[in-house]
């Protein structure tokens, strides 16, 4: 009886979720919302990297890092928390993305594209029924009945991304060069008396399969509407996002905070930043 009840819960949380997609459709206005058509938008198609020989990488990083969206500069990523006619927050576009099967979510456990999931797996997982125990006020003797009570995944919550990329210098062109490998949203969670317990990641994502989706759809520009960026300008090109490293290629495969903690953890991800730059200075300095 209890596994039914669970299975009818996650029906109705997955349903309920998949709602606003639906209604937002049906509230897309009857008129134009814009003086002029927007065309270059909707066709766009992600501009291609320029081709990269094993030959011609000269040097090569992996690095991890981390994208708060509660930092100001990142906030254009977060907001709208619900989805406004063209302005889309991240989180939301990749939920679209994967309800629509345009976009695959990989397991959390690592970040090597290795178990492909599903949306209905993740919302299934993401999905907490429990039963408890309340007062029935139709009873006149205050006999307590079971009720079910349901959690399900808000996108408002993610207010973290991981990114995992490649750094490298491509002799060739003589330049150095970043390639976005992968993307994981992030949650905090807290126990039940509110206690922050960890970071937790949600899926990785294979960002080269994420491109055509975010050329598709614009960030908003708070300077001028009419120049706004793609999500994938942001990040396969303009990197216009404020960040901290949390781990680069090592021996023992460590992250930071396996190593030190606090202020002297952030003076490291600076250090690991700026020794990224130096390299590319120093390596055509004779």
């Amino acid at each position: 009886m209890n596994r039914i009840i669970a299975l009818l819960a996650i029906t109705v949380a997955a349903s309920l979720f998949a709602f606003p997609a639906r209604a937002q459709l049906l509230d897309e206005p009857q008129v134009s919302d814009n003086f002029y058509e927007k065309v270059n938008t909707k066709d766009r198609e992600p501009r291609p990297y320029v081709h990269v020989r094993e030959a011609d990488v000269f040097i090569k990083w992996r690095v991890w890092r981390v994208i708060d969206l509660r930092m100001k500069m990142n906030q254009y990523l977060y907001y709208p928390t619900d989805t406004i006619q063209d302005r889309i927050s991240l989180m939301n576009l990749i939920m679209e993305g994967l309800q629509n099967g345009v976009i695959v979510p990989y397991d959390p456990i690592n970040d090597y594209f290795s178990k492909a999931t599903t949306y209905e797996e993740f919302i299934q997982q993401n999905t907490h029924t429990d039963t408890i125990m309340v007062e029935n006020l139709d009873d006149p003797e205050g006999g307590l009945i079971q009720k079910v009570t349901t959690t399900s995944f808000q996108t408002h919550n993610v207010k973290m991304f991981r990114l995992k990329e490649d750094w490298f210098i491509d002799k060739q062109r003589g330049v150095r060069d970043i390639r976005i490998l992968g993307m994981a949203p992030v949650i905090q969670v807290f126990d039940e008396n509110g206690e922050f317990k960890g970071n937790q990641t949600l899926f990785w994502l294979y960002y080269p399969s994420l491109r055509s989706t975010f050329a598709k759809r614009e960030v908003f520009n708070s300077h001028n509407s009419a120049m706004r960026q793609s999500y994938d300008d942001v990040f396969a090109w303009n990197r216009y996002f404020q960040s901290y490293i949390y781990k680069i290629d090592n021996l023992q495969d460590r992250q930071i905070s396996a190593y030190t903690g606090g202020i002297n953890a952030l003076r490291e991800s600076d250090r690991i930043e700026e020794m990224l730059f130096e390299i590319e200075h120093d390596l055509w300095v004779y």
